[in-house]
């Protein structure tokens, strides 16, 4: 007979993520059963799912895929469309700024000394709202946290209350880009902006 000892609550590591388990202790015994519990099609816009917490399969985010910044010789302002970041998941996302840099295969020409070039960013829950990317006509090595987006159903924490479906507003964040530099001529430029997704443990 199997005799079950003891039953407690433990904190493992799974999957890279801390997650909560029941641990039996087997004492006199030669055998043990353990529960098997699956999902095919894990959802993870669903708060409910059993993905593992802070796991990489928890990030659902739409992002553009081009952007764009742009003056003119005669206004140094630069100017820039706004664009959107969106968070689908069950979970929170915190967005950071992982690296800056020249686009790959692309050789600028000399920058401005005056150029600058700053990365805006708007919604709720804003960690910084404005980040150097270009300052007097350098690359900066920006990797600092931006936003945390609540997930699709306007949640920070599981004990937020829900919204329904298609109704979040915290979800969704707005980016921009500004700054100025003095221009005699046209010159065509290129970056990759790189962006880091972690997911927030409920």
């Amino acid at each position: 007979m199997k005799k079950l000892l003891s039953t407690l609550l433990i904190s493992s590591a799974v999957f890279g993520g801390a997650q909560a388990v029941m641990a039996q202790d087997i004492v006199g015994a030669g055998d043990a059963d353990i529960a098997v519990n699956g999902t095919l099609g894990a959802d993870n816009t669903d708060p409910g799912s059993t993905i593992p917490e802070t796991d990489v399969d928890w990030i659902n985010v739409t992002v553009p895929t081009d952007t764009i910044f742009y003056n003119k010789v005669s206004e140094p302002t630069i100017k820039a469309p706004t664009y959107d970041i969106i968070n689908h998941s069950g979970r929170p996302v915190k967005v950071s700024v992982n690296n800056f840099a020249d686009a790959a295969g692309t050789t600028n020409p000399t920058l401005p000394n005056d150029f600058a070039l700053n990365l805006k960013v708007t919604g709720n829950n804003v960690t910084t709202t404005s980040t150097k990317l270009i300052e007097q006509g350098v690359l900066q090595a920006s990797t600092n946290e931006l936003i945390t987006l609540a997930n699709n159903v306007d949640q920070y924490t599981k004990n937020d209350t829900a919204v329904t479906a298609g109704t979040a507003v915290n979800n969704h964040a707005t980016f921009t880009y500004a700054g100025s530099a003095k221009a005699v001529a046209p010159l065509k430029l290129g970056y990759t902006l790189s962006l880091k997704f972690d997911s927030i443990a409920f």
